[in-house]
């Protein structure tokens, strides 16, 4: 039974791939405004907690790429099918408004509960926007633009490899040996040794003679 590959931000890889890409978009934004000094900054507004979150994002990664290559595979096999990827640009810019729109709001959800939890950080839209946080918007739409493409490629890939693998020639199945009967051959008796030889002359005959 075939599945098709889901298109937006294709469900559960596109979900996995998320927090590694709010990651990607949070430290960037902290290193293009605080260069050397991001590490100190990121200390002292209370991000200490970013280094599980790295672990959780990388462990997440390697589930979608587990996933990818599992349909890989099934496509090869010939046991998986794919939606076809849309020809036109707008499904690609649709997957990248969404992907960066959700991108966005993770960041600014992340801050503004800092903002409340940390005592180091600034609260409400100045520890959003306010030190180079702005900076998260180009960012999110670049990196949401990343995604798209990768969800995109991956689909166009495991489409291509499912055509690949339907324009192969079939092996050739092999023919069961057809059983011919044996021959019978019933050997022809000697007529001497049956009826038809007669009966033999009585010995007194044969003693007269």
């Amino acid at each position: 039974m075939s599945r098709a590959v889901p298109g937006s931000l294709h469900r559960y890889r596109g979900m996995a791939l998320l927090p590694l890409a709010a990651l990607a978009v949070h430290q960037l934004r902290y290193m293009l405004a605080f260069g050397a000094q991001a590490p100190e900054r990121l200390s002292e507004q209370g991000h200490a907690y970013l280094g599980s979150v790295e672990a959780i994002a990388v462990m997440l990664c390697a589930v979608a790429l587990g996933s990818f290559l599992t349909r890989l595979a099934g496509a090869w096999c010939g046991g998986a099918t794919t939606s076809a990827p849309s020809s036109s640009r707008h499904g690609l810019l649709k997957l990248w408004a969404a992907g960066a729109l959700v991108l966005a709001g993770i960041y600014s959800g992340q801050e503004l509960l800092e903002g409340i939890l940390a005592a180091g950080h600034p609260p409400g839209v100045e520890g959003v926007l306010g030190s180079g946080g702005w900076l998260m918007l180009p960012l999110s739409v670049a990196i949401g633009g990343l995604l798209a493409l990768l969800l995109r490629g991956a689909r166009a890939v495991l489409e291509l490899v499912r055509r690949v693998r339907a324009a192969r020639p079939a092996a050739p199945v092999a023919q069961p040996p057809r059983l011919r009967p044996l021959p019978v051959v019933v050997p022809r008796r000697n007529a001497l040794a049956g009826s038809a030889a007669g009966r033999a002359p009585p010995l007194r005959a044969l003693q007269t003679a």
